[in-house]
Order: C-alpha cells, then sequence, then structure tokens
C-alpha cells in the first residue's frame, strides 16, 4: 500500500443498466475513518476525467488498518434517451369487483333473481319451488338451488402499463394530462392486447420520479378501466390543469 493517501486504486468497474444510466465504481484508499468522511469525491472525479457525481462511498477496513471507500458514481450514458434504452412493462391482474359492476349485470340478475333490497341474490332459482333439508335434530334448512346465492363479486381483468426511462432533465410535460383519459397509451400496440369493439380506455397515473447521479429516472404509468371505461365526467381533464 502507498504511503501518500488517499490512493485511487486499480480495479475499477461498471457498466450501464438497461435505461442508458451509466455507473462507475472506483476503489480509494485512505488511512481513517475521519478521511471516510471527509473524502473528496469531486476531487476524485475531476482527477479521473469523470463528470459524474458520486452518489455513494460504502467502505470498508483492509488488513493493515487502512479502509477502502468505493466512490459510485452515476450519470448519463452515450446511449440514453435512445428507444433501446427504454423500459416497457405491462402489469396484468385480475381484481374482485363488486357483481353490480358486471357489464352484463342486469341479464345476470334478471336469470338468477337478485334481490335489490337485500343485494343479494336469492336462495333458490326464480320460479323454482324452496327445497328444504331434514337435519338430525329435527328441524329442517333451506337448500341453496341456485349457483350464485352468497356471490358478491367476480373476477375482472385489470392492467397497468408503465414507461421507464432516462433523461438528463426532468421533462416539462410529465405532469401534463394527469388523472385525464387516453384512448391508449403510446407503445402500447406491442403487447397486443385484444382489439376488438370495447368501452374500455386508460387512465394517465402519477409519473414516479427518481434523481440519480446526474440523471432522472422517469416512469409514466397508466391504468387500464373496467368494461364500461372511465367515467368521462369525472376524469375529464388532467388534474393539475386547473378547473
Amino acid at each position: 500500500m502507498p504511503n501518500i493517501l488517499p490512493f485511487i486504486s486499480i480495479g475499477a468497474n461498471g457498466g450501464w443498466d438497461r435505461n442508458g444510466i451509466t455507473r462507475i465504481n472506483v476503489p480509494v484508499y485512505v488511512a481513517n475513518l475521519a478521511d471516510v468522511i471527509n473524502l473528496n469525491t469531486g476531487a476524485i472525479a475531476k482527477q479521473l476525467g469523470i463528470s459524474f457525481p458520486c452518489i455513494g462511498a460504502p467502505f470498508q477496513q483492509t488488513e493493515d488498518g487502512n479502509y477502502m471507500v468505493t466512490c459510485q458514481f452515476e450519470g448519463p450514458g452515450s446511449s440514453i434517451g435512445s428507444d433501446d434504452n427504454i423500459t416497457f412493462e405491462l402489469d396484468t391482474t385480475m381484481s374482485e369487483d363488486p357483481i353490480e359492476s358486471h357489464p352484463n349485470f342486469a341479464a345476470i340478475a334478471d336469470k338468477y333473481g337478485w334481490n335489490a333490497t337485500e343485494k343479494a341474490f336469492q336462495i333458490n332459482m326464480p320460479g323454482t319451488q324452496k327445497t328444504t333439508v331434514a337435519l338430525k335434530n329435527g328441524t329442517s334448512l333451506d337448500k341453496a338451488t341456485n349457483p350464485l346465492y352468497g356471490v358478491q363479486s367476480f373476477l375482472a381483468f385489470g392492467c397497468v402499463f408503465r414507461k421507464t426511462y432516462a433523461s438528463k432533465t426532468i421533462p416539462s410535460n410529465i405532469f401534463e394530462s394527469v388523472g385525464s383519459i387516453v384512448s391508449a397509451p403510446p407503445s402500447i400496440g406491442q403487447f397486443a392486447l385484444p382489439t376488438a369493439p370495447t368501452k374500455r380506455n386508460w387512465l394517465k397515473m402519477s409519473p414516479k420520479l427518481r434523481r440519480r447521479g446526474s440523471v432522472v429516472e422517469v416512469t409514466e404509468e397508466w391504468m387500464l378501466s373496467g368494461p364500461g371505461g372511465w367515467n368521462a365526467d369525472v376524469y375529464a381533464k388532467g388534474q393539475l390543469e386547473g378547473t
């Protein structure tokens, strides 16, 4: 180990991620914990010709009593902003929704005998006689003949579409139309969702912004509506665009 500390060692490593953000890890040796705390990472970056800020510096003590600090620099790679460095994600779900929200509820309610007062399906199918079952204690119990008796919900398809990318600055229009309806998010076609006629549409959700060194990581989201679509009176315009 050289007597002059801090000492920038060999063994730097790093790379860039799928969004084009570059990370460079540089090992630096210092004499004591005070030097760890007061390490001038800006001077180290300048000495190495790195224009990225240091976003972390984990350290560990070595066998000779010194400390090795791994300076982690992050910033934009040469491919940042390229279409090849955009991550698209389709997160599909099956949620439990109230049976009354089913798009065919009127026909289901008529066929299976929905009681609007009790908000429940009756125990027997409409037009059938009540069936009872004798119990060992001498009493009897009504036997349910309605297959939807006790059913309060159904499984409904839903999904959230995400677009994640890195940018040198926060996009100036990132909050435009948040909370408003769109017919389809950009680039959703690559996931080959069915294109049959439907009332479904999409709602632009709030974005997620994360600062990583000198880069901003942006995630935009759109949520698919239920079968009836998002209500245009409720979601008529962006929620940050005034009344």
